[in-house]
């Protein structure tokens, strides 16, 4: 049986190149690849722990399918933080006007939901037991209110 080693790269079709290119940089912290060529105009790779991250400008931008909630295909796709980066994330992405669904802090895993300027549905995923938190509590953030509560 072959082994999978892991994700080697997510890509995403892009309605603005330059504007994702700045999104994913600033905004998400993440840095253009030198293993992989960029095509300027075409496509841009990031390093993303020892995954890639494409985004590619899109051609047909009449056609939409976005990483979503509902219906087939692709729901979302998530970057991992080590959990003392996880509220400084939400802070970072509220400074940036990033549109957050929620963010979820359970005992073996914590969530964030938020989306990208083309609406592909994003989470970033901390793993507190494994970063050594000691009695992670369950809570549930607001982005209207900006309020952490125990759930």
């Amino acid at each position: 049986m072959i082994k999978i080693q892991g994700i080697d790269h997510v890509a995403l079709n892009v309605r603005n190149l330059d504007a994702s290119v700045e999104f994913y940089a600033k905004v998400i912290g993440l840095k253009v690849t030198q293993r992989e060529p960029s095509k300027p105009g075409v496509e841009y790779f990031f390093d993303c722990g020892p995954s890639l991250l494409g985004i590619i400008q899109a051609k047909d931008l009449d056609k939409s399918h976005p990483f979503e909630n509902e219906g087939l295909g692709a729901n979302h796709f998530s970057f991992r933080v080590h959990a003392k980066d996880f509220d400084a994330m939400i802070v970072n992405l509220e400074a940036h006007q990033v549109r957050i669904e929620f963010a979820k802090k359970r005992e073996k895993s914590w969530s964030l939901y938020f989306y990208d300027p083309d609406g592909n549905k994003l989470e970033v995923t901390a793993w507190p037991l494994e970063d050594e938190v000691a009695n992670p509590q369950r809570m549930i953030y607001d982005p209207k209110s900006k309020i952490w509560k125990a759930y």
